[in-house]
């Protein structure tokens, strides 16, 4: 009887261990249902700012910038961080601000030393990203999990109006360049995954060095 009591305990402890890690899974499901809701119903406010790096290919690198006023008086504003010689979309950040929050959001844009913005068409900012996002899913490469979200933001944006063609990579080739949060463990993924898909010389790389590691 001792023995059937400790086996029905442990199928319990078992069972509310279970619970507990699939409960953050739900919630967390939950919340990407409602930003998806609520991100689709943006779409279809007025466009007010749309920004993109005024030098976007020649650093390889940069954020698109989007935003809508929401009836409420509120705006809606998305950055797409954009690597236009690799990786396509490398992180993207989406948020509904007040008036005053979004006059900050204006100062940051145009106040960045390193990026200097200029007005871009709507039509033309969603052309590049997506274009991006193909480039690097052909190489093999995801954009970041966020971009789901803020890609709503684009709603009927009309990508085929823009007359514009972009080129990707450099030199006719992908370019490779480690961001600060690239780990040596995602720098060799990717590498050996370019290395897959293009070839040996296929491709260029270059590794940035952290000062700290010289301190």
């Amino acid at each position: 009887m001792a023995l059937d009591q400790k086996k029905l305990q442990k199928k319990r402890a078992k069972r509310d261990q279970k619970r507990r890690q699939t409960k953050p899974a739900a919630s967390g499901l939950r919340g990407a249902l409602s930003a998806a809701r609520e991100w689709a119903s943006v779409s279809k406010a007025p466009i007010v700012d749309t920004f993109v790096p005024a030098s976007l290919f020649e650093q390889g690198i940069g954020t698109v910038w989007l935003s809508r006023r929401l009836l409420d008086g509120r705006y809606a504003v998305v950055g797409i961080l954009v690597d236009t010689y690799c990786l396509g979309v490398k992180n993207a950040l989406y948020k509904i601000v007040d008036a005053a929050e979004y006059s900050t959001v204006l100062a940051h844009i145009h106040g960045n030393p390193t990026e200097s913005v200029e007005v871009q068409h709507p039509s033309c900012a969603r052309k590049l990203v997506e274009a991006a996002v193909a480039y690097a899913k052909d190489l093999g490469f995801e954009p970041h999990a966020d971009y789901r979200i803020a890609r709503l933001i684009f709603g009927d944006i009309d990508a085929d109006a823009c007359p514009e063609r972009f080129t990707f990579g450099k030199d006719g080739k992908p370019f490779y360049v480690n961001g600060p949060n690239d780990t040596p463990a995602i720098q060799r993924r990717i590498l050996k995954q370019l290395e897959r898909r293009c070839g040996q010389g296929g491709y260029h790389y270059m590794m940035m060095l952290d000062p700290d590691e010289f301190a």
